[in-house]
């Protein structure tokens, strides 16, 4: 009697062990969809970079006031020592692994930089305003990309109203860099889910390598000059713009990427050159043939600032005029011929 009933005890109890086990699998389960959906709904960590220009600190308070409503702001001295500690000089033109170098530093998924600049313009030797300028940019950690970039300018009267101006435009811009932030989040999540998916096709990469192997670089009929933009003018900005492009071996252009950007226009100018130019493919012999082939290139435009109408001499004489007017007609300049790379 006692054998049966210890049986009978034994049959009761496994359906129940059974049970324990399966309700804790699926805790687990559920658990760990939580922390996956976690990632996506987690707060976005942003740091602002203090900005030179800003003295008094007041564009970095601005944009730290807007942002603590749907951001995570990492402290701002710690995001001050993390800064110093990376051997940050303050650069706005930087390349993507030094950007990206930057911001994991900082321990954030995005971060704001910048340039204020305030100052007097003269109109006349009478007449005269005052303009409060920001260059402000966006970057995202992961990438190292410059995911926007807004130039405001204000001008007044008076340095005090045009830095209050400059105040109230950069607030009333705010959420459009939030939804530049968002919007980043969103494209990360959805290359997560379509890794592996992709059927794009391999391209070489033009360095020194392949051309050893017998890899002749892409021809270029003529270079192009992008243009020195209005904003860089004003903001006094020299720098270097890279660009990482894809180059057809149906003689067009592909696929352009910034990978050192500069902000102020200057990106979108070297951009819209690149675009421009006519080439004749890479090519590769195989025996007595040549096949043609789709390759990526870095090409590198530098900017610097032009010597401006209000900083060019005048002359003062008739006489200093003419030999002004002599020198000139000594300069020959040089003939573009086809067939000069840009700069790879």
């Amino acid at each position: 009697m006692n054998t049966k009933q210890t049986k009978k005890n034994e049959t009761n109890q496994k359906p129940r062990q059974f049970s324990f086990v399966s309700f804790f699998f699926v805790c687990f389960v559920f658990s760990l969809q939580l922390s996956v959906m976690g990632y996506s709904q987690a707060p976005i960590r942003l740091a602002i970079v203090e900005m030179a220009g800003d003295d008094r600190g007041e564009i970095v308070t601005l944009l730290r006031d807007s942002a603590n409503q749907s951001f995570e702001l990492v402290d701002r001295e710690l995001t001050n020592a993390a800064v110093r500690g990376a051997g940050y000089t303050g650069s706005l033109n930087m390349s993507r692994s030094e950007a990206s170098a930057l911001g994991r530093s900082i321990g954030c998924d995005f971060y704001i930089l910048g340039k204020i600049q305030v100052g007097r313009r003269s109109v006349s030797s009478e007449q005269f305003y005052f303009d409060a300028l920001a260059g402000l940019f966006l970057v995202e950690t992961r990438t190292g990309r410059l995911i926007r970039f807004t130039f405001e300018r204000t001008e007044a009267e008076s340095e005090l109203l045009a830095y209050a101006g400059l105040e109230a435009t950069i607030k009333a811009k705010w959420e459009q860099f939030a939804g530049e932030m968002l919007s980043a989040r969103a494209t990360h999540e959805k290359e997560i889910e379509s890794a592996g998916q992709s059927n794009l096709p391999t391209f070489i990469l033009l360095d020194n390598e392949t051309q050893a192997e017998g890899i002749d670089p892409p021809v270029f009929y003529q270079r192009l000059k992008p243009e020195y933009t209005r904003e860089a003018d004003l903001a006094g900005i020299t720098a270097s713009v890279e660009l990482e492009a894809t180059f057809g071996e149906d003689g067009k252009v592909g696929q352009v990427e910034v990978i050192r950007w500069a902000g102020f226009g200057l990106d979108e100018s070297a951009i819209a050159t690149v675009r421009q130019l006519k080439f004749q493919p890479a090519s590769r012999s195989q025996g007595s043939e040549k096949k043609r082939l789709t390759i990526r290139g870095i090409v590198r435009y530098n900017f610097r600032r032009p010597l401006t109408q209000a900083g060019k001499p005048q002359a003062q004489s008739q006489e200093e005029i003419e030999r002004l007017k002599r020198s000139l007609r000594n300069i020959k300049n040089p003939v573009q011929m086809p067939g000069k790379n840009p700069d790879f």
